[in-house]
């Protein structure tokens, strides 16, 4: 088992991989991956993005900060790099919490092994010391969730703004609204409360208003795909899937929900093809159309970092 500090920076290089490991997959149809760059934002600029959000992620899990000035401190942490595009908003909003709630369940875990306590770790294992968060976790990320408060709502909407993210306008505590800080204070908003109010029309706020359900449920498939197709494939056919089953948000909120639902047919037809050819084909149809699923991406992300929690092998 490890101890404070080691746990941290296991938990900080799980959330970190899972960036890493869902940028680098191709084809993901859309998206910037090891394969192609966008015209204005490329590969790099990704990995860098996901490198500088490493000391956030440790601190979520020591038990530092709280989810909304956690997400402001990882977009922050772009200007050091120079930069100037939304690379990994979505990925943080997702990652943030949940590294918060591994860092407890495996300092709670760390707890009862050092009351000489049974422990769920185990000894047939050949990966070395126990280094999973498996037990307690959506429930901890719940307790997360219901913890955030308004000043965690004003720190991400200042996150928001920085990053440049896009999301269907709303009527109710719009960031184009001038006074958005005075009524979220006179509202008394928290944060999980916003993302109740986006729910319909947002994926990453209806991972936050279900406690993350799909992210786990998908984490869930990654295991099999990856089990069956290897590391890259896997993570390709479950982005497809999950692309599949439900229209991207940020698709809807640059082009419309007509748009979002027409890629999400196309998703379908590529999983039909066993060879990938037909994904490959979707990634230049939607590049060359300016379209970037980029909200299943950050859900891919979510449970992907979910999955090397509990011990993801590839």
């Amino acid at each position: 088992m490890y101890g404070s500090l080691e746990r941290s920076d296991r938990v900080a290089q799980c959330a970190v991989l899972a960036m890493l490991f869902e940028l680098s997959s191709s084809p993901k149809p859309g998206n910037v991956d090891r394969c192609h760059d966008f015209s204005d934002i490329r590969f790099h600029h990704f990995l860098t993005s996901a490198v500088s959000a490493y000391p956030v992620f440790r601190k979520a899990a020591s038990g530092e900060g709280s989810p909304g000035s956690l997400i402001l401190e990882g977009v922050q942490a772009w200007e050091d790099w120079n930069l100037r595009s939304n690379t990994h908003f979505g990925s943080l909003v997702l990652l943030i919490p949940l590294a918060l709630a591994a860092g407890r369940v495996a300092g709670h875990e760390w707890a009862v092994h050092e009351q000489g306590q049974e422990t769920r770790r185990d000894e047939s294992q050949e990966n070395g010391p126990y280094d999973g968060v498996d037990d307690g976790l959506e429930e901890e990320l719940a307790r997360v969730l219901r913890s955030t408060t308004v000043q965690d709502a004003i720190d991400f909407y200042r996150a928001f703004d920085l990053a440049g993210a896009r999301v269907v306008q709303v009527d109710d505590f719009s960031l184009k609204d001038p006074d958005w800080e005075r009524k979220l204070i006179e509202g008394n908003q928290s944060l999980l409360e916003l993302m109740r109010l986006s729910l319909d029309h947002d994926i990453v706020a209806r991972e936050w208003a279900t406690d993350f359900e799909r992210s786990f449920q998908l984490a869930g498939r990654l295991r099999e795909m990856v089990s069956i197709y290897g590391l890259n494939d896997g993570v390709v056919r479950t982005f497809l899937e999950a692309l599949a089953e439900v229209p991207d948000s940020l698709i809807s909120a640059k082009f419309g929900r007509e748009r979002a639902v027409e890629v999400s047919s196309l998703a379908v037809d590529a999983l039909l093809d066993s060879t990938l050819n037909k994904a490959r084909e979707m990634d230049c149809e939607l590049n060359n159309r300016d379209m970037n699923p980029g909200s299943t991406a950050d859900l891919i992300a979510a449970s992907l970092f979910i999955s090397l929690l509990r011990r993801l092998r590839f």
